[in-house]
């Protein structure tokens, strides 16, 4: 009987790898470059409002909620990211 168990929880690890590998590479698709500063490097998922983040965009697991989370969502490189968050820049109005 544990060996079942076992067969079961490897495959479901499995498909849960798959799943996440999905994931990622849709994300991946999705990315734009830097809206501050052009560069396609170290993209990540700036969330516009914060009062309407639901969770960070790369640890959800369902398909509906990434979606709609990447739709709140900015994409800028890390630098910018940073520069943001320690009010070092501001985003233009038409960004908004």
């Amino acid at each position: 009987m544990p060996q079942k168990d076992t067969r079961s929880r490897e495959d479901t690890n499995r498909r849960k790898k798959i799943h996440r590998a999905k994931m990622r590479a849709w994300l991946k698709e999705k990315e734009t470059p830097c809206l501050f500063c052009g560069t396609e490097e170290n993209i990540v998922w700036h969330h516009v409002n914060p009062n309407e983040k639901e969770d960070n965009v790369t640890l959800l697991k369902n398909w509906k909620f990434i979606k709609e989370e990447v739709e709140k969502c900015w994409c800028l490189c890390e630098d910018c990211h940073n520069k943001l968050h320690q009010r070092l820049c501001d985003p233009l109005p038409e960004c908004y």
